[in-house]
C-alpha cells in the first residue's frame, strides 16, 4: 500500500516517539511528587501543573513542520502530499496525546485518594478534576491548536523571515481565541465564559481549519532551500 505514505511514516515513527517522551515525562513527573511528599503535604495537580508546558512543547515540535517538509521533498513528495497529509498526522497525535494526558490524570485520582491528598487545578481550567471527557477535549484542542500553529509559524520563518514576523499576528490570534475557549490561554479579552463541550468543539474547529488555510497559504509554493558549502 502506497497511500499516504507520509502520514504512514510519521504515525509510525514521530507519533510513537512523542508519545513515549509524554509518558517519559509523567514518570519524572511521578517520581518528583513521590520525593515532594517525604518532605511536604502534596495539595495540587501535578498533572495539572504539568499541562502548563505542554501547549509550548506541542508550538515546538509544531514548529519543526518545515524541516519536515524539506526531507520529504528531497525524497521525491510534493508540498500537495505534505499539506494534506501533516495536518492529518497533527489531528491524530494530538489526539492520542490527549488520551495519555486524561489517564495520567486517572492515575493520579487513584493515587491521590489513596494517599489521602487534596487535588487543586489551575484556576483557568475548564473542567473539573474527574471530568474526564472535558479534558480530554480541552487538550486536544490545546495540542491541535499550538501543533498547527508552531507549524504556521515555522513554515512562515522558512518561507521568509518578513513573512515569518508577519506571521506572528494571526498567531497569536488563533491561540488566543482557542485559548479563551479551551482555558489555556485565557486573556482578559478572550475568556469566552464557554462551559459546553459542543461550543469548545467548535471553536477548536474554526480555529484549526483557519490555521491549516494559512499554512496551505504559506507552504503550497515554497521553495526548497539548499545548504551552499562556505
Amino acid at each position: 500500500m502506497n497511500r499516504w505514505p507520509i502520514l504512514r511514516h510519521l504515525l509510525s515513527s514521530h507519533t510513537v516517539v512523542l508519545v513515549g517522551f509524554l509518558l517519559g515525562v509523567y514518570l519524572l513527573v511521578a517520581v518528583i511528587v513521590a520525593v515532594a511528599a517525604m518532605f511536604t503535604e502534596v495539595t495540587v495537580s501535578a498533572v495539572d501543573i504539568t499541562g502548563q508546558v505542554l501547549p509550548w512543547l506541542a508550538a515546538g515540535y509544531g514548529y519543526s513542520a518545515a524541516a519536515l517538509l524539506s526531507t520529504v521533498l528531497t525524497h521525491g513528495r510534493t508540498r500537495r502530499e505534505f499539506l494534506a497529509q501533516h495536518p492529518v498526522f497533527q489531528l491524530v497525535t494530538a489526539g492520542l496525546l490527549a488520551v495519555v494526558v486524561t489517564g495520567a490524570y486517572a492515575v493520579e485520582a487513584v493515587v491521590y485518594r489513596a494517599a489521602g491528598w487534596a487535588r487543586t487545578l489551575q484556576d483557568q481550567r475548564v473542567f473539573e478534576a474527574g471530568d474526564y471527557p472535558m479534558i480530554l477535549l480541552a487538550y486536544v484542542s490545546m495540542l491541535t491548536v499550538w501543533m498547527m500553529t508552531g507549524a504556521l509559524l515555522g513554515g512562515a520563518f522558512y518561507r521568509d523571515e518578513g513573512g515569518g514576523l508577519l506571521a506572528l499576528l494571526p498567531a497569536a490570534v488563533l491561540l488566543s481565541v482557542s485559548g479563551g475557549a479551551n482555558g489555556f490561554l485565557s486573556l482578559p479579552f478572550t475568556r469566552w465564559g464557554l462551559t459546553s463541550a459542543p461550543e469548545i468543539a467548535a471553536v477548536t474547529v474554526v480555529a484549526v481549519a483557519a490555521g491549516w488555510a494559512l499554512l496551505w497559504a504559506v507552504l503550497r509554493d515554497v521553495p526548497l532551500r539548499v545548504r551552499v558549502a562556505a
